[in-house]
């Protein structure tokens, strides 16, 4: 059984499609490529699942823009070029040797476990490989130069065959005195950033032609360089480990100046412990300074550009991170047995390394969000990426100082100022609803709203085989606001439409929006008529009953059986009240209120197997069937309207007469016209 992940990924690499993929190798596997989130047709999330090149060693690298070529390692220096969409997947060794068995001093080229790759993101026909030297290929890997001397110590005496003395293992894994970590910078293709495993940071700021030792000074000799994050010109932020030899500190700098000088940002007194390992730090691209450490046990946040760390553990598991990508917001995580995460929208870091709240209750900007098919529901952290997808909808991020002691609500408004949604902190109004309150308690939360107007509430014991949720909103400009007392805070985001559906305009989705307020209303009237036949007739039994105590009960008799044979006639026109459980429509078939239902679904885009196989303007057979229903829900309306008006009057101008209670009847919602 699948009862947690446990796949050991080795690196993380994304593409910029929507949804975003990941792309990362695996031990003792191969390499995968997963979407950031499961569309809601995926029958299970294997299916979703693509081979990504390479074998189980990697690295996986790609141009971002351009998915449709990946490259992929494996162990011994190999190197693969891999066309998904052709399923053609080419061998590009830069020198075939047989590097099993063999000792690294004899080896032409030295090329470790997991042999770092990078496509250029200045010009994607420019793909590097590292074994102690640079390679670099323009042709795809028909032919590779070296564009670097040894960049590593040389020693040779690290350079013999591993293992023994007993058993001799040469699996390729044990190469020493090679390349670990490439970066390129992201203003200038001749910047490239390069370190070893033996403790070297090498920078070349003209391609290749000539490199400079910018090692830290602090850098522990035959410290493992595993990973460098170049984010900004001049920037580089190293992460490097000697765990292997017993060290277990945490090893982390900055520099700012292509190496002149160098900031230690991780030393066991700063936040991430002493004895936690450094595998990686990435900085955020939409935030300058927000930085993200991966460590041998979790991830650690810092806002001040590493000054100080704090933990960003939530749920997790404690375990290696062997990679991590900030990516359209959100922060990719790769582990070494725990298998790849994501933390959905890092918008609240960004805002708190910025300014953090001023007020007892702040509302945090949302990003904007696309209006896209996508399965699940909200969440309070982390998810597992082989098990889990996102919050479906637009996220509001909430800081509370202490916990709320009086009400507020959070209103979600369209261009023209019309209340779409509205959120409160009361359970019963928040339920009646049909959605979550707000919470009250001390600290930062995240609420979801699902991108939908409300939909029509169901009538006591109703039960609809067809969708009765909320309508898709029109992709546009959308704005939030917080009401907790004197304190209002605002923010606009927008909602965007599927890329992948250039051909669905605006109109379309307005075309959908307004045929389904036409069954909603509709659906609300009827089941609001519904609500008002039980109620009259649960006042009429109760009038008959204390006539009866009365000794006046013959008088009503009639007047109360043509009433309640009226009402259980239109009841029985609208719903069927045998129906308890939904497979009951099986047995008896819906009636009114399930055929609105039906169409409903097909109209918003739920019909009951695929969420969101409807986006658009609906086709004339749906509204034609609108047409259809609405006219068959007219004249049911008109005649209850009758009987409110004439069978209950009449009824109650002779409980009247009789000194009983009379019926009260409630404002009535009128149908579509």
């Amino acid at each position: 059984m699948n009862l947690q992940a446990t796949a050991e990924f080795y690196d993380v690499a994304v593409d910029n499609g929507f949804p975003y993929r990941v792309y990362a190798a695996q031990q003792d596997n191969v390499s995968i490529s997963v979407p950031a989130w499961l569309e809601s047709n995926a029958m299970h999330p294997l299916n979703a699942w693509r081979y990504a090149g390479g074998c189980e060693t990697g690295p996986i690298a790609l141009h971002p823009d351009h998915p449709d070529v990946l490259y992929g390692g494996c162990y011994g220096g190999a190197i693969s070029r891999y066309e998904p969409a052709r399923d053609y997947r080419k061998e590009i060794i830069t020198y075939p040797q047989q590097q099993a068995g063999q000792a690294a001093r004899d080896l032409k080229y030295r090329f470790q476990w997991v042999a770092p790759i990078l496509v250029s993101r200045h010009d994607r026909s420019v793909v590097y490989h590292a074994s102690q030297h640079v390679h670099r290929t323009r042709d795809g890997g028909m032919n590779w130069e070296v564009i670097s001397p040894d960049l590593t110590t040389n020693d040779a005496a690290t350079q013999g065959f591993p293992g023994g003395p007993i058993n001799r293992d040469g699996t390729g894994v044990e190469m020493y005195n090679t390349i670990f970590a490439l970066a390129e910078d992201p203003a200038d293709a001749k910047v490239l950033w390069a370190g070893t495993d033996d403790g070297r940071v090498q920078l070349t700021r003209d391609g290749g032609a000539t490199w400079t030792d910018v090692t830290p000074p602090g850098l522990p000799k035959q410290a493992t360089v595993n990973r460098i994050d170049a984010s900004r010109p001049g920037r580089a932020i190293v992460a490097a480990h000697r765990y292997r030899l017993d060290d277990f500190a945490p090893y982390a700098w900055r520099t700012d100046d292509f190496g002149k000088s160098w900031v230690r940002i991780a030393d066991g007194t700063n936040g991430i412990p002493a004895d936690h390992p450094v595998r990686v730090v990435r900085e955020d691209p939409a935030r300058r300074g927000l930085l993200y450490a991966g460590t041998e046990f979790g991830v650690f946040v810092s806002i001040d550009d590493g000054a100080r760390w704090q933990s960003l553990q939530r749920n997790l598991p404690v375990v290696p991170i062997s990679d991590l990508r900030v990516h359209q917001g959100d922060l990719v995580v790769g582990t070494q047995g725990r298998s790849l995460w994501i933390l959905d929208d890092l918008s609240p870091l960004h805002a708190l390394a910025a300014a953090r709240p001023a007020s007892a209750i702040a509302l945090h900007a949302p990003r904007d969000v696309v209006r896209a098919d996508r399965s699940g529901g909200g969440g309070a952290g982390g998810r597992e990426i082989e098990l889990e997808t996102p919050p479906q909808g637009a996220v509001f991020h909430l800081f509370l100082r202490d916990s709320a002691t009086t009400p507020y609500t959070v209103e979600v408004r369209d261009a023209a100022n019309t209340l779409v949604r509205r959120l409160v902190t009361d359970t019963a109004e928040s339920r009646k609803a049909g959605q979550a309150a707000l919470p009250v308690k001390a600290g930062a939360h995240r609420v979801t709203w699902d991108l939908t107007w409300p939909g029509p509430r169901a009538a006591p014991e109703q039960v609809l085989w067809g969708y009765s949720g909320g309508i898709p909103v029109v992709p546009g400009e959308y704005t939030v606001s917080l009401q907790a007392g004197a304190i209002t805070q605002s923010h606009r985001f927008r909602v965007l439409p599927d890329p992948r559906l250039p051909e669905v305009t605006v109109a379309d989705y307005a075309a959908q929006l307004a045929a389904a307020r036409v069954l909603r209303d509709t659906l609300e009237s009827l089941n609001r008529a519904v609500e008002t036949i039980r109620a009259v007739r649960t006042q009429v039994k109760a009038t008959v009953a204390q006539a009866k105590e009365a000794g006046v009960d013959a008088q009503l008799a009639p007047l109360s059986a043509t009433l309640e044979a009226q009402l259980d006639s239109l009841e029985n026109r609208m719903t069927d009240p045998r129906i308890k459980v939904a497979y009951d429509i099986l047995r008896f078939g819906g009636r009114l209120d399930n055929q609105i239902a039906e169409a409903y679904g097909q109209v918003t885009g739920d019909n009951g197997y695929i969420h969101g196989a409807g986006i658009g303007r609906p086709p004339t057979g749906a509204l034609t069937r609108t047409q259809e229903l609405v006219q068959q829900w007219a004249p049911l309306s008109q005649r209850l309207d009758r009987v409110l008006a004439d069978d209950v009057a009449a009824f109650n101008r002779k409980v009247g007469e009789l000194g009983v209670a009379p019926i009260v009847v409630r404002k009535r919602v009128k149908p579509i016209a």
